[in-house]
């Protein structure tokens, strides 16, 4: 009697691990679905409908935070920004350890600072969202110090706030973790013309009269800033201005 209490409870407690142990889906065949079509949705320009499409899985799935995430993503490519902040703050909220997560954030927070930049003109705020959008990459990196993107994406926010140094090193990170990545060197290259200018050394590498080609990431589409919105503007003038502007196909968005 004793040995079949003993057997009963071990077959009791490995069905309990087992059980643990299978995956799941976290969520619906219907909100996943609708979450799939919303990403096909935003890759083909149509944000207005992927909104709508997001909405309707986290209608099914209020914790859905990849469904959160993606509709903060297609609120910022329509230029939705601080619709797009609370999504992503809703999102990071249910996850606070989804990595693309924070570098969608640190995407948007660089929209809404750019807006403060060149339509309001307000520098203080426009500053500060620039120190929470690099905060939100390098919280990527802590969660994941392999993440090329989030590398790339520091490497960027660093040279808007004139952090050249930093950036170049951000560039080379990137270079070490993923040396094929896509105008990685170009970037850099950008990154050395502005710190020279800012020193006023000779500009020694790459070349300002060509706007580089957008960085493609496989298997996602490009991604690029949202129509109309410009790049972030370095406060050096002439070729350094231009540099910035021809750096705006650089800040490519890639998607989960």
């Amino acid at each position: 009697m004793n040995t079949k209490i003993v057997m009963n409870g071990t077959l009791f407690t490995l069905f309990l691990i087992t059980s643990f142990c299978i995956p799941v889906s976290a969520y619906s065949a219907d909100a996943t679905n609708l979450y799939s079509s919303a990403r096909n949705l935003t890759e083909s320009g149509s944000y207005t409908e992927a909104v709508a499409a997001y909405n309707n899985a986290i209608t099914l799935e209020p914790m859905y935070f990849e469904a959160w995430n993606g509709l903060a993503d297609a609120l910022n490519r329509n230029g939705q920004f601080n619709e797009a902040l609370a999504a992503s703050n809703r999102s990071l909220e249910i996850n606070p350890d989804f990595v693309k997560g924070w570098i969608n954030r640190g995407q948007i927070l660089y929209n809404i600072g750019y807006s403060y930049e060149d339509v309001a003109h307000n520098m203080v705020a426009a500053d500060n969202l620039y120190v929470e959008q690099l905060t939100a990459f390098e919280k990527a990196i802590s969660l994941d110090p392999n993440n090329a993107e989030a590398w790339f994406n520091k490497g960027y926010a660093l040279a808007g706030m004139q952090r050249y140094d930093e950036a170049i090193a951000a560039f080379d990170q990137v270079k070490v973790i993923d040396p094929s990545y896509p105008n990685l060197q170009k970037n850099r290259e950008i990154a050395v013309q502005l710190r020279n200018k800012a020193v006023g050394s000779p500009v020694t590498t790459g070349s300002v009269s060509q706007a580089p080609a957008s960085k493609t990431t496989s298997p996602e589409s490009p991604r690029q800033l949202p129509t109309g919105t410009s790049p972030q503007p370095s406060s050096i003038n002439d070729v350094a201005g231009v540099i910035a502007l021809l750096c705006a196909g650089f800040l490519v968005l890639r998607r989960k």
